[in-house]
């Protein structure tokens, strides 16, 4: 393998890594919006004083928007693991975005990222 050939490996690699942790990211924020909402509805309804019925309609379909968000997440997190194997079979090393410490800042509506964010795991 040349050294471009390498390089282009990691850099396409690299941007699949920060796509699929934006990934990872967004939907864990929708998770938990969904799962906010989920709570603020029964509570405005009674700050509000209307009937138990109303809203049900609207908690019900919530509800099932949260489980999807849910089942993408688990689907997501497969992907995950399938790319890691891909990873390993082309030889590359572990890429991490620092489990053990705070994750990158990430302008996820510009995709912007710090150049620095990606290193090799011991």
């Amino acid at each position: 393998m040349t050294d471009t050939h390498r390089t282009d490996t990691h850099r396409i690699a690299g941007q699949v890594g920060t796509l699929l942790y934006k990934l990872e990211m967004l939907i864990d924020e929708a998770v938990s919006c969904g799962a906010e909402l989920t709570a603020a509805l029964p509570r405005a309804r009674v700050e509000a004083k209307l009937p138990a019925l109303v809203g049900q309609h609207s908690l019900d379909t919530l509800t099932e928007a949260v489980q999807s968000l849910v089942a993408a997440r688990r689907q997501t997190i497969a992907t995950h693991k399938h790319l890691d194997k891909v990873r390993e079979l082309m030889g590359l090393p572990v890429i991490s975005f620092g489990e053990e410490g705070p994750k990158p800042d990430t302008n996820f509506s510009t995709g912007a990222t710090r150049p620095d964010h990606l290193r090799v795991a011991a």
